[in-house]
């Protein structure tokens, strides 16, 4: 998206280690305006041998992307950068405070002369590190030596001792995503570039997004909500919660025709003039229900699982959703968020339900501050928001989500694969988004 966004529309992707995903997800490159080629590394080449690889056909200066950072670098202001200092090769740099994590930068006005790895913060020589953002002459990689080699250490460091490296200072948003725990961070604060203007249809998550947990959206949030239905936005409240729940907790206070999608998208209930209308529902069926509750009732006992409120506030039958809500749906708001704050205690909990539940018939998801979720099969927030979507034709472009859990593992995090999303961390942070619609 950054690329298309400046102009760079043919990309080769460098591909290894489960190289045939890539061509699976992203095809010829058509459908997102550029024209992408892959070329496949059948023995490990080091940064070195792989850049090498796969430029071997391009004969004029390119841009050079590592995969594993996400960035919003201005790409026209790097290469005028480049034309303007004719190195061999133009770095961006991006200021960290951890420089104690990354490698470090010897500048001398706006050449790199040297690198310092992962110094004392005290003795770094500045705090700037290389972002993986390059513009490279494909000439100087002819010091590079054949087969395997690193691009840092055989080609980097050499051209910098002879002041072949300019810097481009790259202050936005950078963020590394090469572990789990990095690549979620960037999915919580990473803000994208959206055209807001081309929205037309808001669907949003509820809990800790709209209202706080099982509580009603508050007179702020429903005023903003109800300006932006009579300008013709359409809006869709998707949750684990039942509808019935919904209806209590939103549509009291909307007066323009919106839409619930209970029970992750399961149960779809339109309201309009104060009447609800049933249009869908996908249940569980009988058998199913006693087979998910078993597997419950289990977990329960051998973790010792009691709740501050009700059995039955803890253990929820949504009908197509069966909810542990581990110290009760509606038990102190502040105290089920400090619950399981990072959701290792449930990552324990769902590895014991597999035990009993089948991989292949059900999704058990972290959901809420202190619940898991079990659905059928494929029946998360991508699948509801499709079949909303299929129901009225609309075009997934116009389409604009909001959630609080849009991170590996959070329960919101499959509608990034279809829809522009906007990540929140609380009804605050919603609000803020929805008044930049109008």
């Amino acid at each position: 998206e950054n690329l298309k966004k400046y102009g760079v529309k043919n990309i080769i992707l460098s591909t290894g280690y489960k190289s045939e995903q890539l061509p699976e997800r992203f095809l010829d490159g058509k459908k997102f305006g550029v024209d992408l080629k892959y070329v496949y590394e059948e023995q490990a080449l080091g940064t070195g041998g792989a850049v090498q690889f796969a430029s071997r056909e391009l004969n004029k200066p390119f841009f050079l992307l590592w995969g594993d950072n996400l960035m919003d670098i201005d790409l026209n202001a790097m290469y005028k950068a480049y034309l303007h200092d004719a190195p061999q090769i133009t770095m961006a740099l991006t200021p960290r405070i951890d420089v104690e994590n990354f490698g470090v930068a010897k500048l001398e006005g706006n050449k790199i002369v040297s690198f310092v790895e992962k110094p004392k913060r005290e003795e770094a020589p500045s705090n700037y590190i290389n972002a993986g953002a390059f513009i490279i002459d494909p000439k100087c990689l002819k010091i590079l030596p054949e087969g395997k080699s690193s691009i840092e250490r055989d080609c980097f460091e050499k051209l910098a001792s002879l002041g072949e490296i300019s810097a481009f200072i790259h202050e936005g948003q950078w963020y590394p995503t090469d572990t789990v725990e990095k690549y979620s961070l960037a999915c919580s604060e990473f803000i994208s570039d959206i055209d807001l203007s081309k929205k037309k249809v808001i669907i949003a998550d509820v809990d800790n997004t709209i209202c706080e947990s099982c509580q009603q959206i508050s007179p702020r949030m429903s005023e903003q909500i109800n300006g932006l239905l009579k300008k013709g936005y359409h809006f869709a409240f998707i949750s684990g919660t039942k509808v019935e729940d919904l209806l209590q907790m939103i549509s009291p206070q909307l007066t323009e025709e919106h839409h619930l999608l209970g029970n992750t998208g399961t149960k779809y209930v339109k309201v309009k003039n104060g009447a609800s209308e049933m249009l869908y529902a996908h249940l569980f069926t009988p058998l199913e229900k006693a087979e998910i509750c078993a597997a419950f009732e289990k977990l329960i006992a051998h973790f010792g699982i009691v709740p501050m409120t009700t059995r039955e506030d803890q253990l929820q039958d949504r009908e197509s959703q069966i909810t542990l809500s581990a110290l009760g749906r509606h038990a102190p708001s502040e105290i089920k968020k400090n619950f399981d704050t990072e959701g290792e205690k449930r990552k324990t909990w769902v590895e014991f339900l597999r035990k009993y539940l089948s991989e292949e018939k059900y999704d058990i998801r972290i959901g809420g501050t202190s619940s898991i979720d079990v659905t059928r099969k494929g029946l998360d927030k991508e699948w509801g928001i499709k079949e909303f979507v299929q129901h009225h034709g609309f075009d997934f472009n116009e389409i604009l989500f909001i959630g609080d859990k849009l991170y590996p593992g959070g329960n919101d995090y499959p509608a990034a694969k279809i829809v522009d999303c906007i990540s929140v961390r609380n009804p605050e942070d919603t609000l803020k988004e929805l008044r930049k619609l109008g």
